[in-house]
């Protein structure tokens, strides 16, 4: 018996994986629950069991290849099954029905129909024949191309197979040869570099996380229309408060009283008052969010970033953001958090200060419309007014930096939020901080 085994839907946003690796080849066994491939879904990696024992029969994609969840990635032959050549005709035979459906699918692509070429051979091999994914196909539908059309494209993919790549790649090809026939770009200078031999420089691939966070960060900066505001804040009294606080809160709970809970929970009321700040665009479409999903960012140990997200980060007290950003953080750093973990923000917070920025100027965690940077806690003279006039005292002091999309969030507004932020901080009661 032959089991199909799919990619797998690791959360409710997610809609594909990347095969990072797999860890069996076609001929080999596997047992029930056995690791048969890592796949990695944005930002996060997970080793997907075999849901049967057996022999591992086709594997249908290629490393590094993006995939849609409920496509069929690999097929097993059953331990019960009479015998290898037995399944492998079966196989056969699905690909002979793939190819007939394909032929029926560009029908009606075409409104036509397509005679699909054969080899001149009298016997066709295994090899000789084309297949062509679900995800593949689905693409050359959207797209229109039929299988003709699909037949000449070259395949990088397992004895020349087609992947979502080689096919995206040629839509981009035959878009960018529209382009050029309709508008004269202009010519850019070619510039001649110095080879990695000449320089003695090394060369080093981006691993998958530094790749998707280049993707994001380009893509932000495309989308949104990035402006900033900066405030100095005292926050000399939540400086006092945890410290007379933290060893108490520490020996009770188990966590450590940090400042990022305290910004972060000034930040949710701040955000009730001006909701606009937890909105989305969605083309012409403002999405109000009716949680407010708290990105955090994190720093891991490979000088890589990601960010999970408090759910409904507004129905939490004091404690319970705690625990979530210590919980949190702490999976970040271990490589353990969940896909839907990093999914759903609605407003992000970093906190470049703690590596002694005095502040930063973030991009926007898409599709956000806002990002607050926290700056470096730092003595600093500050002009006090008293009652015998203007005085300087030694205060701590903190920048907050408020990235915002200009689309939907004007001056006024992101100014006003920001006040905000900076006044809660400021007085801010240690009768928050319920120990």
């Amino acid at each position: 018996m032959i089991v199909d085994v799919l990619m797998p839907k690791m959360g409710e946003s997610i809609t594909e994986g990347t095969i990072v690796e797999w860890k069996k080849n076609v001929g080999d066994s596997i047992g029930k629950d056995e690791t048969l491939l890592e796949i990695s879904t944005d930002k996060v990696d997970s080793e997907i069991p075999c849901p049967t024992a057996g022999k591992v029969l086709e594997l249908l994609f290629d490393k590094n290849d993006t995939v849609e969840v409920n496509t069929i990635i690999a097929r097993i032959g059953t331990e019960d099954s009479d015998s290898l050549d037995s399944v492998e005709q079966s196989i056969d035979k699905k690909d002979e029905n793939n190819n007939v459906e394909d032929s029926q699918e560009s029908e009606n692509i075409t409104s036509e129909k397509i005679d699909v070429e054969v080899s001149n051979t009298s016997t066709e091999t295994k090899s000789e024949r084309i297949f062509f994914s679900p995800l593949v196909k689905s693409i050359a539908k959207k797209e229109n191309i039929s299988i003709e059309e699909l037949n000449t494209i070259k395949g990088s993919g397992n004895a020349g197979r087609i992947n979502k790549s080689d096919i995206l790649n040629y839509i981009d090809s035959k878009s960018n040869v529209s382009k050029v026939q309709d508008i004269q770009q202009p010519v850019a200078t070619s510039i001649k570099y110095a080879t990695s031999d000449q320089l003695k420089d090394s060369v080093e691939e981006m691993d998958r996380v530094r790749v998707k966070i280049a993707e994001h960060m380009v893509n932000s900066k495309n989308v949104s229309a990035h402006v900033y505001s900066t405030s100095e804040v005292d926050v000399t009294n939540i400086v006092n408060i945890r410290n007379n606080k933290k060893d108490a809160f520490l020996n009770k709970n188990g966590i450590k009283l940090t400042y990022t809970p305290i910004i972060v929970s000034a930040c949710i009321k701040a955000i009730q008052e001006y909701p606009l700040m937890n909105a989305s665009i969605n083309g012409t479409n403002i999405i109000h969010h009716q949680n407010v999903n708290m990105g955090i960012a994190v720093a891991l140990p490979d000088n890589n970033l990601i960010v999970p997200v408090i759910k409904a980060a507004e129905e939490k007290n004091f404690l319970g953001l705690s625990r979530s950003v210590d919980s949190y953080a702490s999976k970040a750093r271990s490589n353990s958090l969940a896909a839907d973990d990093i999914f759903g923000s609605t407003f992000t917070v970093t906190n470049p200060g703690i590596f002694g920025s005095l502040f930063g100027m973030p991009i926007i965690n898409q599709p956000n419309v806002g990002i607050l940077s926290v700056g470096s806690i730092e003595k600093r003279p500050a002009v006090k007014e008293t009652q015998f006039g203007d005085a300087v005292f030694v205060r701590h002091m903190l920048y907050l930096t408020l990235g915002y999309d200009h689309r939907l969030i004007d001056g006024a507004y992101g100014t006003k939020f920001l006040s905000r932020i900076k006044e809660l901080l400021e007085n801010y009661s240690d009768s928050e901080i319920i120990i």
